[in-house]
């Protein structure tokens, strides 16, 4: 009896070691750097339920990330200090509306650059971006799913409701372009993450991957953003790709079971792509109505035929109206890409062509090797090259979606320069156990 009772206290000690320890893991990751973004990020795309804690924290800490990456830093990459040197000229040889607030808003841009792109840069600053967008992308499925729980349980407000009867639209606890993205983000994840199923987990977690796709794609129709459901498609198939580009029969064969899988799931998701369907596209699938953007489209060539060399200054439109002056600047512009033309002019598009363009190079012909985080970063490429056609956020501060496209593209870059390797990384944000950021 007496070494039954040992036996037991032993299992007992050990039982409540082990949860010591998880908690003490846990604890860890929180004290890591890289996740305090990724947190921050999560509260503010769930400010439709929460309020607004995440945008009060989020220039706090944005300074506390610059001065980190500037205390590790080793080399500065100069490209992107010559797009920043574009943007400057183009406040100083412009006379912009003082609501602007322009000068306040391009230090935080600064600090953004300081913060996530190689214009301050280490190996240190390299894997802690990397391991942020991990977290990022591992946190919005989660935040996708809890919104498309809260659907399907009717805990959501009366409006929400009547907006979805009236035009099939939910955007859950953020706006739809925002929840389209998020959407298509998530997509992407999860898609990398069952290209390497084998290597990372056994059948109860991809079936439970299974259910976060299901959710996700959900979330991602009802969000009505048709430039975010063609981009996750878009991510997807270059994922395929390069996954299995020294096998192009392997690959077209799995595109083809992807296109098939696609063809026999749609008539169950019918009902989530109504906004899409019938909506913005009037029931017509066959054409793709661009009228939504056209007029902004136009309004930046405009722009930026007045001033092609430096443009008509960072952050700014010259459309603008009384909600942009009580907003204190915030603009529509309806494409990143036409906007950084417009706003810039070419000595600040040119810069961002160089780099993106180096960045899709690289990572879809130059690298012959594929790793799960690799073929992540092409999926994340290549929606921060496509989407932000159709939507504008390159030089918005404050947006989620312009930290992630900058900090997308300096990873990438800070790749194919050798600053770092994928190999310097764990795979997975849940293999806490072995995680030592250097």
């Amino acid at each position: 009896e007496m070494s039954a009772s040992l036996v037991g206290s032993e299992m007992c000690i050990r039982d409540r070691y082990n949860h010591l320890e998880k908690i003490f893991v846990m604890m860890k990751i929180f004290k890591t750097p890289s996740i305090w973004m990724p947190i921050v990020f999560a509260l503010m795309d769930m400010a439709g339920r929460i309020g607004n804690i995440g945008y009060t924290l989020y220039y706090p800490l944005l300074l506390i990330l610059a001065f980190i990456s500037l205390k590790h830093k080793s080399r500065t990459d100069g490209i992107f200090g010559f797009y920043l040197l574009a943007c400057g000229m183009s406040i100083l040889f412009n006379n912009i509306p003082s609501f602007y607030n322009i000068y306040v808003r391009f230090v935080a841009y600064i600090l953004l650059f300081v913060a996530f792109t190689p214009l301050v840069n280490s190996r240190y600053a390299s894997v802690l971006r990397m391991r942020s967008i991990q977290y990022f992308c591992f946190f919005t499925v989660f935040i996708v799913g809890i919104n498309f729980v809260f659907f399907k349980g009717g805990n959501i407000s009366a409006a929400q409701q009547q907006i979805y009867q009236n035009v099939g639209m939910y955007v859950g606890s953020t706006g739809n372009n925002e929840m389209g993205a998020l959407g298509a983000i998530s997509l992407a994840y999860l898609a990398g993450l069952l290209m390497y199923r084998k290597q990372f987990f056994n059948k109860v977690w991809i079936a439970v991957i299974g259910l976060f796709m299901v959710s996700n794609v959900a979330m991602l129709l009802m969000a009505s953003s048709r430039s975010a459901v063609f981009c996750a498609f878009a991510a997807i198939i270059s994922m395929i790709y390069v996954k299995n580009k020294q096998n192009l029969g392997s690959f077209a064969g799995i595109l083809l079971g992807f296109f098939f899988l696609i063809f026999v799931l749609y008539p169950f998701f019918t009902e989530y792509a109504r906004g899409i369907i019938e909506f913005k596209q009037g029931g017509d699938l066959t054409a793709f109505d661009t009228n939504s953007r056209d007029v902004l489209w136009a309004l930046r060539m405009k722009e930026f035929e007045s001033s092609p060399f430096w443009g008509i200054g960072f952050g700014t439109i010259s459309d603008y109206n009384s909600w942009t002056i009580a907003s204190g600047g915030t603009v529509e512009t309806g494409s990143s890409w036409c906007a950084a033309l417009s706003q810039t002019g070419l000595l600040g598009t040119i810069p961002i062509v160089w780099i993106v363009g180096g960045n899709l190079k690289w990572l879809l012909f130059t690298k012959k090797e594929h790793d799960y985080l690799t073929v992540l970063l092409t999926g994340l490429t290549i929606f921060f090259t496509i989407h932000p056609i159709s939507e504008g956020y390159f030089t918005t501060v404050g947006a989620i979606l312009c930290v992630l496209f900058w900090t997308v593209q300096g990873i990438v870059y800070s790749l194919r320069k050798g600053v770092f390797k994928t190999s310097d990384i764990p795979l997975l944000v849940i293999n806490q156990r072995k995680f030592r950021l250097f």
